[in-house]
C-alpha cells in the first residue's frame, strides 16, 4: 500500500490527479491510496468555493479551463452548454459556476479513478518526517504517508501572509470569502476606502455595487464602435468608493480580440524565448544569469508589431514603459477613469496603439514561452530585481479586467460612486477600511533569508531543511516534476510541491490553464515509474 497526501484540494491538486489517472495502468493503482487534504470542497478549494456572488466573474476567458480526463473529456465550455446553458456564451462567466464545474470534475475523478481517493476536510497544522515517511497532522488527528504533496494555493486557513491592516474590517484577505464586505459591516451610505487598485480591489468594489443590487444598461452616448455602460443605483451602496495604492495608474483592460497580424507576428518569437532560455544551460556553473537576451527578444517583438499597426514608436520608449509602467507621450497622466476610457478605446482600434497596449499584446502572448524559459534558473541578484521590477509592470499591463469588468468601473467612475487615489497618511474619520491587497505568491512574507514562513506548515519543513527557499526569492524550489529540493540541495524524493508555493523559481501559478506548467504532469510520470518501475509511462 503507497498513501499520498495532497495538503491543498484546489485546481492545482485536481489537475495533478487527472494526469495521475490518465497514466496509471491497472497495475500502478492497485494499493495507491490518495487523501486530499482541503476544509473547502475539492477541486474549486479556497478561491473558487460555492456561494460567491454571481458578481464575481472569471478573469481569463472560458476556453482555457479544462478539467476533464484524457479518455471522457468535457472541457468547461462543454460542460456549461449541458449544466448553465445560459452562462454558456459568456466568455468570462460568474467564478462560482466555474467553482460548480471544478467540484463536479473532481467527484467524477473520485468515482472513476483506479486508485482511492479520499477527501478529508480537515485544515493540515504539520508535516513532519517519519523515518521512511511522512507524519501529516491536521484538525481531525494525524496519519503517516509515503508521498506528501504540498498545493496549498493561496494558502491554508489560518495562514499569516503578514501583518493585518489596522481598522481593515476583513483581518485576514480577500480570498474566496467575503462576509466582512456584508451591510453588517459596511452599511448602506458608507465611505469605503480600500487598499489596493488591482484585481482584488475591484471584486471588492463589484460587491458593493452590483452585489448589492445594482445593474448596468447600455449608455446611450457611447463613442461608435465602442461600448459603454451606465449604472442604476440597487439602493444599498456605500455613498462613495475610493481605491488607494501608491500608483494612482489602473490595470489595464485586456482586449476580447488581437489583430491577426499582431498575433502572427508574436507567434514568429516564440522559439527565440524559447532557444534563448537552452542557451542558459551552457553558462559556466555558479556564475548567475542575465536577463539581457530575453528583454531583447521582448523589445524586437514590441518594435516589430509597433512598425505593424504604424505606431511611432521608439524602442526607447518602448523600454522606459516596462521599467515605469508609464507611456512616455504623457497620455496616462489623467484620471485612473481617462486611462480606463482610453485604454478600451485603444482596444477597439479607434486610436493607434500605445506602449502599454504593444508591451501587454508582447507579455501575454510569449508568457507561456517566458515560463518555460526561466523556470528555476539562478539569477545575478541585480538581475533578479529588474525582472521583477519589468515584470510587475507588464503584468499590470496585460493581466488585467476582461473590458466587461472595465466598463463597469468606468461606469461607477462616470456617476462618482467610485474613485481611485494614493493611499493617505491618515484613515479619514467615519470611513470604513478594506484590505484588497493579496499576498504574493511564494512560502515566505518577504524574500529570503529574512523572509517569515506564512504557514507554520511551511515554517516546520523549512526548520528542518526538508525544503528550500533560494536567497532573494519567496518560493520553494524544486526539480522539474515539482519534487522539492532540501536544504543541502538534493531531490527531496517523497515531497512535492505544485503551484503557487513555487511562485518565484517557477512563474505563473495563478492561472486555470491546466497546460501551461508541466509539473502536474511530470509528477504524475514519476509517481507511475516508482510504483511499476517497467511500466516507464507517457515521457511526453
Amino acid at each position: 500500500m503507497t498513501r499520498v497526501a495532497f495538503i491543498g484540494g484546489g485546481p492545482k491538486c485536481l489537475f495533478a490527479l487527472l494526469e495521475l489517472r490518465d497514466r496509471c495502468p491497472d497495475a500502478a493503482a492497485e494499493g495507491l491510496g490518495i487523501d486530499v487534504f482541503d476544509p473547502y470542497p475539492p477541486g474549486a478549494g479556497r478561491v473558487w468555493q460555492e456561494g460567491q456572488s454571481t458578481a464575481l466573474r472569471l478573469n481569463v476567458s472560458a476556453g482555457i479551463v479544462d478539467a476533464g480526463p484524457a479518455s471522457a473529456p468535457e472541457t468547461f465550455a462543454r460542460w456549461v452548454a449541458r449544466v448553465e446553458p445560459r452562462c454558456s456564451t459568456q466568455r468570462y462567466p460568474p467564478r462560482v459556476v466555474v467553482g460548480r464545474y471544478l467540484n463536479e470534475q473532481f467527484r467524477h475523478l473520485a468515482e472513476a479513478a483506479r486508485f482511492g481517493l479520499t477527501h478529508i476536510p480537515a485544515r493540515v497544522t504539520g508535516v513532519e518526517r517519519a523515518g521512511a515517511q511522512w507524519e501529516v497532522f491536521s484538525d481531525v488527528g494525524s496519519g503517516l504517508y509515503d508521498e506528501v504533496v504540498l498545493a496549498t494555493g493561496h494558502g491554508l486557513p489560518g495562514d499569516a501572509p503578514g501583518k493585518p491592516l489596522e481598522a481593515a474590517c476583513n483581518a485576514s484577505p480577500l480570498i474566496g470569502e467575503y462576509l466582512p464586505l456584508g451591510e453588517e459591516s459596511i452599511p448602506a451610505g458608507s465611505r469605503v476606502l480600500v487598499r489596493g487598485a488591482a484585481l482584488t480591489a475591484y471584486d471588492a468594489v463589484l460587491l458593493l455595487t452590483e452585489g448589492r443590487g445594482g445593474r448596468w444598461v447600455e449608455a446611450a452616448d457611447h463613442v461608435s464602435g465602442v461600448p459603454a455602460l451606465r449604472y442604476i443605483p440597487g439602493g444599498r451602496e456605500p455613498d462613495r468608493i475610493t481605491m488607494a495604492s501608491r500608483s494612482t495608474l489602473p490595470m489595464v483592460p485586456k482586449p476580447d480580440e488581437v489583430p491577426e497580424n499582431i498575433r502572427s507576428c508574436i507567434d514568429t518569437h516564440r522559439q527565440r524565448v524559447l532557444d534563448w532560455g537552452r542557451g542558459l544551460e551552457c553558462r559556466p556553473a555558479g556564475d548567475g544569469a542575465a536577463y539581457t537576451g530575453l528583454f531583447r527578444i521582448l523589445l524586437s517583438c514590441a518594435v516589430e508589431c509597433a512598425v505593424l499597426c504604424g505606431a511611432p514608436v521608439t524602442p526607447l520608449a518602448l523600454w522606459r514603459t516596462a521599467l515605469t509602467g508609464r507611456s512616455e507621450d504623457g497620455q496616462d497622466a489623467g484620471s485612473a477613469a481617462e486611462n480606463i476610457r482610453r485604454s478600451i478605446v485603444v482596444n477597439h482600434l479607434q486610436e493607434p496603439p500605445t506602449t502599454q497596449w504593444l508591451w501587454a499584446r508582447v507579455w501575454s502572448g510569449l508568457y507561456p514561452e517566458v515560463v518555460q524559459a526561466v523556470s528555476r534558473v539562478r539569477w545575478r541578484p541585480a538581475q533578479a530585481r529588474l525582472f521583477q521590477c519589468v515584470s510587475r509592470q507588464l503584468e499590470r499591463m496585460a493581466f488585467g479586467p476582461p473590458e466587461g469588468t472595465a466598463l463597469k468601473l468606468l461606469a461607477l467612475f462616470d456617476c462618482g460612486l467610485l474613485d481611485q487615489g494614493t493611499f493617505p497618511p491618515r484613515l479619514p474619520w467615519g470611513t470604513v477600511l478594506i484590505d484588497a491587497v493579496t499576498p504574493s505568491g511564494g512560502v515566505l512574507a518577504s524574500a529570503a533569508p529574512a523572509g517569515r514562513a506564512m504557514s507554520a506548515v511551511i515554517g516546520g519543513l523549512l526548520a528542518a531543511g526538508e525544503v528550500l527557499v533560494r536567497e532573494g526569492e519567496r518560493g520553494l524550489l524544486t526539480d522539474a516534476d515539482g519534487t522539492c529540493i532540501d536544504a543541502n540541495g538534493n531531490r527531496n524524493e517523497s515531497l512535492a510541491a505544485l503551484g503557487r508555493p513555487t511562485e518565484g523559481p517557477t512563474l505563473g501559478h495563478d492561472t486555470l490553464n491546466r497546460t501551461l506548467h508541466s509539473e502536474p504532469r511530470r509528477w504524475a510520470q514519476r509517481i507511475v515509474r516508482q510504483r511499476m518501475p517497467q511500466h516507464l509511462g507517457d515521457r511526453s
